[in-house]
């Protein structure tokens, strides 16, 4: 029963790693995108960067596409932000990895509440990779799409983008 309790509590302190941007994913976070914006979250979706021509996203069965020759502008930011080691999962995992072996051994009633409680304490730094796409659509005004890119697509999109559409990637360094 206790280590029932235990394995649920554990899942449950580290369900915040799922939310995370996957390593080669994209989410919608921002921008000109009505349907888009009226979700309180950020949104998952596809990136396509097949086409020569146009910049294919896709969410929940919608699709933005943006002709490469109808951008404008392009800014990329990267950012680390510090926050809890369980809501990352790479320390936290570690540390109830081996509360968990500990709790085989019986040992788990003293382990657990020392483990939870020191892991606000420890902190881990995780990077954030935005791009701001600024483009006209059909009707010549003036849009823009703002993607958090997973670290593995996030280096290649830039290139492909900024490679297609003729324009730099302005860089946006966070001052500190």
């Amino acid at each position: 029963m206790r280590r029932a309790m235990a394995t649920v509590l554990i899942c449950s302190l580290l369900a915040g790693e799922v939310l995370a941007v996957g390593r080669k994913k994209a989410v919608y976070v921002g921008g000109t995108i009505e349907s888009f914006n009226k979700h309180k979250k950020a949104i998952e979706g596809e990136l396509d960067l097949a086409d020569e021509k146009t910049l294919i996203f896709k969410v929940k069965g919608q699709t933005i596409e943006v002709a490469y020759d109808r951008i404008t502008a392009l800014e990329y930011q990267n950012t680390a932000k510090g926050r809890p080691a369980l809501a990352s999962g790479a320390v936290g995992a570690s540390v109830l990895g081996v509360v968990g072996a500990a709790a085989t051994a019986g040992a788990s009633l003293v382990l657990l509440p020392i483990a939870l409680v020191a892991m606000p304490f420890v902190r881990t730094n995780r990077k954030h990779h935005f791009l701001t796409v600024i483009y006209k659509d059909a009707d010549d005004k003036p849009q823009a799409l703002v993607l958090e890119l997973g670290k593995d697509i996030q280096r290649v999109t830039r290139v492909v983008i900024a490679a297609r559409s003729g324009k730099e990637v302005k860089v946006i360094i966070e001052k500190k």
